[in-house]
């Protein structure tokens, strides 16, 4: 009598476990995430950690931790993203702006969106860019960031964009009040 039970357990068990691996085959058809190689530039307040791409459906994520290493809250930063194939030829280039609202001296996950129009090779090698971190009172703009992005993606690890900061005159303080006329 404690055969059956025990069988019939072990048969429930084997089709439960039969049926959620191939549900969970089918949910995660997007493709394994890739590793992104990130081109720091040390004079910039933000830093990328551990970024992958992966594409859901037809949309491409950018998995990351966005450092803060200044005395000022961020409020978003401009990104490049060069796609590389095996010879060293560009072969996709993305440019866009994302909002990371994120305290001094913090670090934080995102997933940003670029829209990469080229299908991504398994022999391509993706660099990633910070062109511009906008802060509730400064603005840093990497003046040459693409070029210098560029011959990094070469091995070319001398060539560092010259950053230059000017005041937000766009965002306003917090606690600071707006009045519209």
């Amino acid at each position: 009598m404690n055969k059956i039970p025990l069988m019939f357990l072990q048969v429930c068990l084997a089709i439960w476990l039969t049926g959620s691996f191939s549900f969970t085959a089918q949910a995660s058809s997007s493709e394994e995430p890739r590793s992104v190689t990130f081109f720091d530039v040390s004079d910039l307040p933000a830093r990328i950690d551990t970024p992958k791409v992966s594409q859901n459906d037809k949309e491409f994520v950018l998995d990351c931790a966005v450092a803060n290493r200044s005395n000022e809250d961020l409020l978003g930063l401009r990104l490049i993203l060069l796609i590389i194939d095996t010879s060293g030829k560009l072969r996709g280039h993305v440019t866009w702006t994302e909002r990371t609202e994120l305290a001094m001296y913090s670090i934080k996950t995102f997933a940003f969106h670029p829209e990469i129009t080229v299908p991504l090779r398994s022999t391509d090698q993706i660099f990633l860019g910070i062109d511009e971190v906008i802060g509730r009172e400064t603005i840093w703009r990497a003046a040459g960031a693409e070029k210098a992005l560029r011959a990094y993606s070469r091995g070319q690890h001398d060539v560092v964009p010259n950053v230059r900061t000017f005041a937000n005159k766009y965002d306003p303080s917090p606690g600071m009040r707006v009045i519209h006329l």
